[in-house]
Protein backbone atom coordinates (compact mmCIF):
# COMPACT_ATOMS: atom_id res chain seq x y z
CA UNK A 1 0.00 0.00 0.00
CA UNK A 2 3.03 2.15 0.53
CA UNK A 3 4.56 1.78 -2.21
CA UNK A 4 1.35 2.87 -4.15
CA UNK A 5 0.77 5.83 -2.41
CA UNK A 6 4.56 6.62 -3.23
CA UNK A 7 4.14 6.15 -6.87
CA UNK A 8 1.00 8.52 -6.17
CA UNK A 9 2.91 11.34 -5.14
CA UNK A 10 5.81 10.59 -7.30
CA UNK A 11 3.25 10.77 -10.61
CA UNK A 12 1.25 13.79 -8.82
CA UNK A 13 4.69 16.04 -8.40
CA UNK A 14 5.68 15.27 -11.35
CA UNK A 15 2.72 16.06 -12.99
CA UNK A 16 2.50 19.59 -11.07
CA UNK A 17 5.99 20.41 -11.62
CA UNK A 18 6.61 19.38 -15.19
CA UNK A 19 3.76 21.15 -16.74
CA UNK A 20 0.74 18.19 -17.03
CA UNK A 21 -1.73 21.32 -17.02
CA UNK A 22 -3.80 21.22 -20.21
CA UNK A 23 -5.80 24.31 -21.41
CA UNK A 24 -8.67 25.19 -23.50
CA UNK A 25 -7.08 27.46 -26.58
CA UNK A 26 -7.89 28.34 -29.94
CA UNK A 27 -5.11 30.54 -31.92
CA UNK A 28 -6.44 34.06 -32.45
CA UNK A 29 -8.67 33.67 -29.54
CA UNK A 30 -8.64 36.33 -27.03
CA UNK A 31 -7.64 35.35 -22.84
CA UNK A 32 -11.55 37.07 -21.90
CA UNK A 33 -13.16 35.35 -25.00
CA UNK A 34 -11.43 31.76 -23.98
CA UNK A 35 -12.95 32.09 -20.39
CA UNK A 36 -16.40 33.64 -21.73
CA UNK A 37 -16.60 30.73 -24.06
CA UNK A 38 -15.59 28.22 -21.13
CA UNK A 39 -18.35 29.27 -18.48
CA UNK A 40 -21.01 29.69 -21.41
CA UNK A 41 -20.32 26.05 -22.28
CA UNK A 42 -20.42 25.17 -18.15
CA UNK A 43 -23.38 27.44 -18.05
CA UNK A 44 -25.03 25.32 -20.67
CA UNK A 45 -24.15 22.06 -19.15
CA UNK A 46 -25.70 22.92 -15.66
CA UNK A 47 -29.14 23.48 -17.36
CA UNK A 48 -29.08 19.75 -18.58
CA UNK A 49 -27.95 18.22 -14.97
CA UNK A 50 -28.80 18.27 -11.28
CA UNK A 51 -25.54 20.45 -10.40
CA UNK A 52 -27.53 21.83 -7.19
CA UNK A 53 -28.23 18.63 -5.75
CA UNK A 54 -24.80 16.91 -6.98
CA UNK A 55 -22.44 19.66 -5.93
CA UNK A 56 -20.92 20.25 -9.02
CA UNK A 57 -20.11 19.25 -12.50
CA UNK A 58 -19.41 15.71 -12.94
CA UNK A 59 -18.78 13.04 -15.50
CA UNK A 60 -21.59 14.05 -18.45
CA UNK A 61 -21.12 17.84 -17.72
CA UNK A 62 -17.42 17.29 -18.14
CA UNK A 63 -18.03 15.37 -21.56
CA UNK A 64 -20.45 18.62 -22.47
CA UNK A 65 -18.19 20.85 -21.94
CA UNK A 66 -15.94 18.88 -23.60
CA UNK A 67 -17.87 18.85 -27.07
CA UNK A 68 -19.26 22.50 -26.02
CA UNK A 69 -15.56 23.88 -26.28
CA UNK A 70 -14.53 21.37 -29.27
CA UNK A 71 -17.56 22.84 -31.34
CA UNK A 72 -16.75 26.45 -30.51
CA UNK A 73 -13.07 25.31 -32.00
CA UNK A 74 -11.03 25.20 -28.97
CA UNK A 75 -8.39 22.34 -28.71
CA UNK A 76 -6.98 21.05 -25.10
CA UNK A 77 -3.35 21.88 -25.28
CA UNK A 78 -0.83 20.92 -22.82
CA UNK A 79 0.93 23.52 -21.20
CA UNK A 80 4.70 22.94 -22.65
CA UNK A 81 2.96 23.27 -26.48
CA UNK A 82 1.27 26.63 -25.44
CA UNK A 83 3.07 29.41 -26.70
CA UNK A 84 5.05 31.68 -25.22
CA UNK A 85 2.95 34.64 -25.25
CA UNK A 86 -0.11 33.89 -24.60
CA UNK A 87 -1.96 34.52 -21.39
CA UNK A 88 -2.43 31.29 -18.78
CA UNK A 89 -4.55 31.01 -16.38
CA UNK A 90 -5.33 27.19 -14.17
CA UNK A 91 -8.49 25.72 -12.98
CA UNK A 92 -8.30 25.92 -9.31
CA UNK A 93 -9.75 21.92 -9.07
CA UNK A 94 -6.87 19.42 -9.88
CA UNK A 95 -7.47 17.46 -13.75
CA UNK A 96 -9.98 20.09 -14.69
CA UNK A 97 -8.53 22.01 -17.56
CA UNK A 98 -7.49 25.95 -17.53
CA UNK A 99 -7.99 28.34 -20.40
CA UNK A 100 -5.26 30.22 -22.69
CA UNK A 101 -5.23 33.36 -25.27
CA UNK A 102 -4.07 35.92 -26.50
CA UNK A 103 -3.70 39.31 -23.89
CA UNK A 104 -6.60 41.44 -24.56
Amino acid sequence: MRLVLAGLVVLLSTCLLGGCAKYWYQEGKSFTQCRKDLVSCQTEASRYSDVERTGGLGRYESKFVHECMNAKGYELVPEGTLPVRVKRESSPVFGIPGVAGTID
